[in-house]
């Protein structure tokens, strides 16, 4: 906690800053006044950037910043999505289907069914109802590689084999095999999502001009969706505006205008907060640190802290230099030498957890496999013992050599300026002991070049989801990337174990709760057990608001901070 000349000091420079903020206007939106119970209720949202389409799917994977895609949630609607809990919400269906309601079926021969009932006052933004047709129609979007609607969509739409209408309101999806998310086809869950489309709007089009497809207007200035908000103008670099959608499935939204304003610069996004001219934020538009400064020094602001991934140092598995780094006491070895809590504490002000596993502790799934964990704790002795043990000796310069003197001078890379102090932190914890290191900031014109990434020599440190969404794809051997590949996958460390890869093969079949629980619990020992990866700090994502705007619940690594826009409200 700073003292009071530190807070003293803070405050005036974020005034300072906010004083360059433009004077706002009576037609700008809410102020962090009581407005008259006849009067509209407005509020302005922030993002870091402009998203390239409404579309969540295409705007992700054309690279908007994370949040940009709270905008097209906010007019779309999905048959379930996440909320702050991470728990499966239905909206435009009545339930989420599981084996107690008896839309989730398994059979002998190994398929599997999951029906979806669509409601029957969900409706598009036209007033066109959303039927079975439209989700039939989607996923034949999402299976066209031609118009990629949908890039990389999971979860499994592939083992889909066949999808069918039964009436304007169920929709029967069979698959090939079982499938634990199965039930997220069609629901927002992050990357991958695939939210039903407007058959009505668009299959014309699809069929007649698939290689104009992602040009319509109505990707961007004409979209028409089934969410709580549609789209009411659209600014380029500026703006958008959104209005309340008197039909929306799940009620009237109870705030009657929201304005979504593009401010990438974060220190004019805090001018503008100071200034009331933002109630909230969404995505990553402010550091940890600048919004717990708000909230710490300024009256009237709350903030919510979502999960969204975990820092994890990598380790190279295929041909890594050093050689030693094969070795599973070398990487233990590091991990006792990283005091990890020092890392939460400096860099996350206290305000997050250890990561010890790739699965975060605030999931409901972790508690029954939290035993199974093997954990490294800070100890700098054991550390060098483990190093003395595989025949390490410090030499006059207090770093380790073997017995021809090389030293095991191991590379550590990050990806952007704003992680050097991760970087650097990590760097001196493991010279500390003795193990020699060279830190390096992997350069902006080489972050998208897939074989220079995936040929790191030691390390990389990254920020990767943590929930258990594609473990074949981020962990297994089919996600390895490699140059028969061409170098696509998600596997960063590519570890590649057969062992491990049956467990993924079990645990991505298994729909009882329970045996998937123990599977899970296997797959966690493992990866712990062998320091697949070093994992740091569960990273957190903060949203900043005006606490006269109720119900704002913050998110879920797979879900998004205005899940819930409907319900919120102005005190």
């Amino acid at each position: 906690m700073r003292n009071g000349m530190q807070a003293g000091i803070v405050i005036a420079l974020l005034f300072v800053t906010a004083g360059c903020a433009a004077p706002r206007s009576p037609s700008d939106g809410a102020t962090r006044t009581e407005q008259s119970p006849t009067t509209p209720k407005r509020i302005v949202a922030a993002v870091a950037s402009e998203p390239p389409s409404m579309n969540s799917n295409i705007a992700r994977a054309l690279g908007s910043a994370a949040g940009a895609e709270a905008i097209g949630f906010m007019a779309s609607s999905a048959l379930a999505a996440f909320d702050h809990r991470g728990i499966l919400r239905p909206q435009l269906v009545e339930a989420a289907p599981t084996a107690e309601n008896g839309q989730w079926k398994l059979f002998p021969d190994g398929r599997m069914e999951i029906t979806w009932k669509i409601r029957a006052n969900a409706e598009w933004h036209d007033g066109t109802p959303v039927t079975a047709e439209d989700v039939v129609f989607t996923h034949k979007l999402t299976l066209d590689r031609e118009v990629e609607v949908f890039r990389d969509p999971r979860p499994g739409y592939n083992l889909i084999d066949s999808i069918e209408a039964v009436d304007p309101h169920t929709v029967v999806t069979r698959w090939r095999q079982p499938h634990i998310w199965g039930d997220f086809a069609f629901s927002y869950a992050g990357d991958g999502t695939v939210l039903p489309q407007p058959r009505h709007i668009l299959e014309r089009a699809y069929t007649e001009d698939k290689a104009g497809f992602l040009d319509l207007p109505y990707w961007t200035t004409q979209f028409v969706g089934s969410g709580p908000y549609k789209l009411k103008e659209w600014v380029s670099g500026s703006h958008v505006i959104l209005r309340a959608n008197d039909r929306y499935v799940l009620g009237r939204p109870r705030i009657d205008e929201v304005e979504v304003r593009f401010i990438a610069d974060s220190n004019t996004l805090v001018a503008n907060i100071l200034a009331g001219a933002v109630d909230v934020t969404l995505g990553r538009a402010l550091s940890l640190d600048q919004a717990g400064t708000l909230t710490e020094t300024v009256s009237g602001i709350g903030i919510t802290l979502a999960p969204i991934g975990a820092q994890a140092a990598y380790p190279q598995f295929l041909n890594p230099n050093p050689p030693i780094l094969s070795n599973v006491h070398f990487r233990r070895a590091l991990l006792h030498a990283t005091d990890r809590q020092q890392l939460v504490d400096t860099l996350m002000g206290g305000r997050t957890t250890i990561a010890h596993t790739f699965i975060n502790p605030l999931e409901a799934d972790y508690g029954p496999i939290a035993s199974q964990v093997v954990e490294y704790g800070y100890d700098p002795q054991r550390a060098v013992q483990l190093m003395e043990e595989l025949g390490y000796r410090k030499g006059s310069d207090g770093q380790f050599a073997d017995g021809s003197g090389q030293k095991p001078t191991v590379e550590v890379r990050i990806s952007g300026a704003g992680g050097q102090r991760l970087l650097l932190a990590v760097a001196a914890l493991w010279q500390q002991i003795g193990v020699p290191v060279d830190p390096q900031i992997i350069p902006p014109q080489r972050t998208s070049d897939v074989e220079y990434r995936s040929n790191f020599p030691a390390f990389e440190i990254v920020r990767r989801g943590n929930f258990r969404f594609d473990l074949t794809g981020t962990l297994g051997s089919a996600g390895a990337p490699l140059p028969e590949n061409r170098y696509i996958g998600n596997n960063r460390g590519r570890y590649q174990n057969a062992d491990l890869d049956a467990l993924f093969f079990d645990y991505h079949r298994t729909i009882a709760a329970r045996e998937r629980s123990a599977l899970l619990g296997q797959i966690v020992r493992h990866v712990s057990d062998q320091v697949v990866l070093l994992g740091l700090y569960n990273d957190i994502e903060p949203t900043v608001y005006s606490t006269r705007l109720r119900n704002v619940q913050g998110k879920f690594e797979r879900s998004t901070q205005v899940w819930n826009v409907h319900e919120w409200d102005l005190s």
